[in-house]
C-alpha cells in the first residue's frame, strides 16, 4: 500500500470545505480581488462572468503546448488558466498570476501577466475514481489514475507531437494525452497494465457538456508501466471478420481480435475500413499513419455493437505486405439501399443532378434507377490529396461511374430501404462516361420564350419611339444642357461634402473643418458671406447671441443632447431662392453640429483612454507612452531621470472599514498631495487600484530623485479628514535611476518595485519591533 502525503490532501477537504461553505450562503460575498485558487474554485460562472480581479500564486501542474495554457494548483485547488504565451514554464514552477475570471465550463483565470518565482516541486497526485472523474469532482485537480490501455496513438496536428492514449479504468473508459511522449511508442503499450498520473479534465461537446473523462499529462515519466502482457496482441490469430462477433461482451468487456485485410477507406484520427474475401469491416481509430486505399493492413481492436452493425473500436492499424488489387463490385441502387453492401467497396453509374464543393467536402446527387444517393469526397480522407491526373468536373446532367466504400444510415432493412451514401477516396474515384447533351427540352423552351419575348419587346418599341420621337426630340436637348449644368453643381457640392466629411473622420482642427463647411455655404450661396458663432460649450470664447441684423439668416446648432451649441450666420442676396438657402443653411448647420460633436467625442475618449477617471492624473497607458519618451531623449542626451514607485500601505483595509466611497476620497486626497511634492515637468500615474508610479526628468544628482521619493512618502504624515472620519495613511517608495538601476522600461520598474518591497519589508519588521519595546516596557512597568 503506498502512503500518501497527508498535506495536499489537507489542501484538498479544506478546498471543499470552502466551497460548500460559499454555496451554502443565501448570499455568496466576493472578495474584490482574488489572492488564492480556493476563491476562483468557489465561483459561479455568473460570478467569474464579471471578470473579477486575480492577483495570485500558485504552482504550474500542466503546460497545454498547443494553446501556451496552463493548469495550477495551490493547497489542493487546481485551475484553469488561460494565457496563449509560451514564456517557457515547466511543471513545478512557483508562479505569480494576475488577470481576471471568466466563465467556462468551470470558472477560470485570464491571466494579464505571469511571474516566474521559482521552481519547486509538483504536489504528491491524488487517487480518483471513475464515478468522481465524470463528475467533474477532480476537474483541473493532479491526479492518478490505473487501467489498462486499450489504444494508443501519435498525435501531430500540434505543433509538437504528442501521444494519445486510451485507457480502460474501473466503472469506464478515460483518454488523455502525453504532451511529451520522449521514447514511448504506441505499439508498446497495447494491453498494458499503466499507471497514470496528470491533471484531470474533461471532453466536451459544443455546448460544454461533459463528454467523457480526460487527463492531460507532462511527459513519458507520468506514464508508469504495471503490468506488460505476456505477448504482443499482433501475434493474436487474425479472426474472419463474421466471426468477430463472437469476442464481443457487454458492459466494455469485449476480448481484443486481430483482423487482416485491404485498407479501403481512411480517414487518419477518425475511421478505417478493411475489406477481405468479400466481407468488410468499420474501425474507429486514433491512429495518423500514412496509409493509403489499396495497403494490405493488419488491425487489433475490441468488437463493439452500433445500430446492428458490428465494428471494431480503439483500433489500432499495421501496415502488412502489399495486398492484391482490388475490384469494386458494380451494384445497382436495390442491392445498395437493402444494405447488402455495407462498408464494401462498389461501384454505381448514374446522372450527376446536383454537386456542392467547399473547404471539407465534394458532394454529388446522383440519379439512378429513378432514385437518388450521395457520393462524397471528404477531404479528410488520406487518398484526398493524391494527384488527379483525368479529373474532369462533372457538369450538371453527366453520366458518371462512382466508386467508394458503401455507408448506409441505420434503419430497418427488413422492411424499409436505407439511405445510403459512396465515399470516395480521392476525385479519382468518379469517371464521366457521357457529357451531357446541350439540347435539352428545358433549354429549347427557354430559347423559344426568349425569343418570343424579344420579338414582342422589339414591336413595341419601335411603335413608342414613333409616337414619342418627334414630342421629345426639342425637350431631350433642354433637358440634357439643364442636367449637365446641375450634374456639375451637384458633383461640386459633393465633393465639397465628401471633402468635409473625410476632414471631420481625419480627426482635423475644429476651425479648419468650419471653414471648409463656411466656403460649401458661401458657393451654394453664390458668394453669400456666411459665419459661424460659437457657444464655450463649441469652442467659443463667450455666450453666442441671436443674430439681429433683419437681413440676417441663421440656423441654429443643437448638440445630440439639445443643448445649443451657437448659430450658422448668412447675410443672403435677393437674388438667393429661398429654397435654395433654407437647403444649404440646413446642410451646413447639419455637418457644422457633426464636426462639433465628433472633435468633442473625440478629445473626451483621448482623455479617457489616457487619465484615471477617479483621480484624473495619468493611467498606466500614459504613463509607459511618457517613459518611451524619455527612454528615448534620455538615450540621447546622456541625461538622468528617475522612476518612483509608490504603493499605500493598508489601503484594503480602508476599504474594508469606511467603505468604497470613503476608499475613493482617499485615493483623490492622497493624489492631491503626491501632486504638490512633485516638480513642474514631473508626471504622477496611476497604474493600479493603490498603486502610483511618479517619473522625473532631469535629474542632477540621485540626491534629487531621493529627495522628491522622501517627500512623496512623508506627504502621508498629516492624517487625512474624509466625510467625518480621521484616517490616518503611510506609503512604501521604491526609487530606480536611469541609467544606473536600468536601461530599459522593464529593468526600471524592476528596480523601483524591489525597492518599494524592501522598504515595505523595512516598515514591517521597525513595527514589529516596536511592538516588542512597548511590550518590554508594559513588563518593566
Amino acid at each position: 500500500m503506498r502512503l500518501i502525503s497527508s498535506k495536499p490532501l489537507r489542501g484538498a477537504l479544506i478546498c471543499a470545505a470552502l466551497c460548500a461553505l460559499t454555496s451554502s450562503r443565501s448570499v455568496a460575498t466576493v472578495p474584490a480581488v482574488l489572492t488564492h485558487t480556493t476563491q476562483v474554485k468557489a465561483l459561479s460562472n455568473p460570478d467569474a462572468a464579471q471578470k473579477i480581479p486575480v492577483n495570485l500564486e500558485a504552482t504550474v501542474t500542466y503546460v497545454r503546448p498547443s494553446e501556451k495554457n496552463l493548469f495550477v494548483i495551490e493547497d489542493g485547488a487546481g485551475i484553469y488558466v488561460r494565457f496563449g504565451q509560451d514564456i517557457g514554464l515547466q511543471p513545478g514552477d512557483r508562479i505569480a498570476i494576475s488577470g481576471f475570471t471568466e466563465p467556462s465550463f468551470r470558472p477560470i483565470v485570464v491571466a494579464r501577466q505571469i511571474r516566474f518565482l521559482k521552481h519547486g516541486a509538483l504536489p504528491n497526485p491524488q487517487p480518483a475514481r471513475f464515478q468522481d472523474l465524470i463528475r467533474s469532482r477532480w476537474d483541473s485537480q493532479y491526479v492518478r489514475i490505473t487501467g489498462h490501455v486499450l489504444s494508443a496513438a501519435l498525435d501531430d496536428s500540434g505543433p509538437t507531437p504528442s501521444l494519445r492514449i486510451r485507457v480502460k479504468i474501473p466503472d469506464g473508459t478515460a483518454e488523455g494525452i502525453v504532451a511529451h511522449p520522449g521514447h514511448l511508442a504506441p505499439q508498446e503499450l497495447l494491453d498494458t497494465d499503466v499507471r497514470l498520473t496528470g491533471v484531470a479534465g474533461g471532453e466536451f461537446d459544443s455546448k460544454m457538456q461533459m463528454a467523457g473523462i480526460w487527463l492531460d499529462m507532462n511527459s513519458s515519466r507520468d506514464v508508469e508501466f504495471l503490468h506488460r502482457p505476456a505477448s504482443s496482441p499482433w501475434l493474436l490469430p487474425a479472426v474472419p471478420m463474421d466471426q468477430v462477433i463472437f469476442n464481443f461482451r457487454s458492459n466494455n468487456q469485449s476480448h481484443r481480435v486481430r483482423i487482416t485485410g485491404t485498407l479501403t477507406y481512411f480517414e487518419p484520427g477518425s475511421l478505417a475500413v478493411i475489406e477481405h474475401l468479400g466481407l468488410s469491416m468499420l474501425v474507429n481509430t486514433r491512429s495518423a499513419l500514412p496509409l493509403h486505399a489499396g495497403s494490405g493492413i493488419e488491425v487489433t481492436g475490441f468488437p463493439a455493437i452500433s445500430e446492428e452493425t458490428v465494428h471494431l473500436d480503439d483500433g489500432q492499424l499495421r501496415p502488412i505486405e502489399e495486398a492484391a488489387p482490388m475490384q469494386p463490385r458494380n451494384i445497382g441502387w436495390e442491392d445498395a439501399s437493402a444494405g447488402k453492401y455495407a462498408h464494401n467497396l462498389v461501384a454505381m453509374e448514374g446522372e450527376v443532378v446536383g454537386a456542392v464543393h467547399d473547404s471539407r467536402v465534394d458532394l454529388f446527387i446522383i440519379l439512378t434507377q429513378g432514385h437518388l444517393f450521395a457520393a462524397t469526397m471528404r477531404h479528410s480522407s488520406s487518398d484526398a490529396s493524391v494527384k488527379v491526373e483525368t479529373y474532369r468536373t462533372p457538369a450538371i446532367g453527366s453520366r458518371v461511374r462512382i466508386t467508394g466504400v458503401c455507408f448506409v444510415d441505420a434503419g430497418n432493412h427488413w422492411r424499409d430501404r436505407m439511405w445510403f451514401d459512396l465515399r470516395m477516396r480521392s476525385l479519382n474515384d468518379i469517371v464521366v462516361l457521357h457529357e451531357p447533351s446541350w439540347w435539352t427540352v428545358k433549354r429549347l423552351a427557354y430559347i423559344v420564350t426568349m425569343l418570343s419575348l424579344v420579338i414582342v419587346v422589339a414591336v413595341l418599341w419601335v411603335w413608342q419611339l414613333d409616337r414619342r420621337l418627334r414630342a421629345q426630340s426639342a425637350i431631350l436637348t433642354r433637358q440634357g444642357q439643364e442636367e449637365a449644368a446641375r450634374e456639375r453643381v451637384l458633383a461640386r457640392l459633393e465633393q465639397q461634402r465628401s471633402h468635409i466629411l473625410e476632414l471631420i473622420s481625419s480627426s482635423e482642427s475644429l476651425p479648419e473643418v468650419l471653414r471648409e463647411i463656411r466656403s460649401m455655404v458661401s458657393s451654394r450661396l453664390h458668394g453669400t458671406p456666411v459665419w459661424c458663432e460659437l457657444n464655450p460649450l463649441a469652442g467659443g470664447t463667450s455666450a453666442a447671441e441671436r443674430p439681429s441684423n433683419p437681413s440676417a439668416v441663421f440656423e441654429e446648432l443643437f448638440s445630440p443632447e439639445g443643448q445649443s451649441l451657437g448659430f450658422l450666420v448668412a447675410t443672403p442676396s435677393a437674388s438667393d431662392s429661398l429654397m435654395d438657402l433654407s437647403a444649404a443653411m440646413v446642410a451646413g448647420a447639419r455637418l457644422a453640429e457633426l464636426a462639433i460633436d465628433t472633435s468633442r467625442l473625440y478629445s473626451d475618449l483621448r482623455h479617457r483612454s489616457e487619465y484615471d477617471l477617479l483621480t484624473d492624473i495619468p493611467n498606466r497607458f500614459c504613463m509607459e507612452k511618457h517613459l518611451t519618451q524619455l527612454l528615448l531623449s534620455a538615450g540621447r542626451s546622456g541625461e538622468a531621470f528617475g522612476l518612483i514607485y509608490v504603493d499605500l500601505d493598508k489601503f484594503k483595509a480602508v476599504n474594508d472599514r469606511y467603505g468604497h466611497r470613503t476608499g475613493d476620497l482617499y485615493l483623490q486626497q492622497v493624489t492631491q498631495r503626491m501632486k504638490a511634492q512633485l516638480r513642474i515637468g514631473d508626471m504622477l500615474a496611476r497604474i493600479g487600484g493603490d498603486e502610483f508610479i511618479a517619473l522625473t526628468p532631469a535629474l542632477r544628482s540621485r540626491a534629487d530623485a531621493e529627495e522628491i521619493a522622501l517627500r512623496l512618502e512623508r506627504c502621508f504624515d498629516d492624517p487625512f479628514e474624509i466625510d467625518g472620519y480621521r484616517l490616518t495613511g503611510s506609503a512604501s517608495v521604491g526609487l530606480a535611476v536611469y541609467p544606473e538601476d536600468g536601461s530599459n522600461q522593464e529593468e526600471l520598474q524592476r528596480a523601483a518595485d524591489t525597492a518599494m518591497y524592501a522598504h515595505k519589508d523595512a516598515k514591517r519588521e521597525q513595527d514589529k519591533l516596536t511592538d516588542m519595546m512597548q511590550q518590554v516596557g508594559g513588563f518593566k512597568n
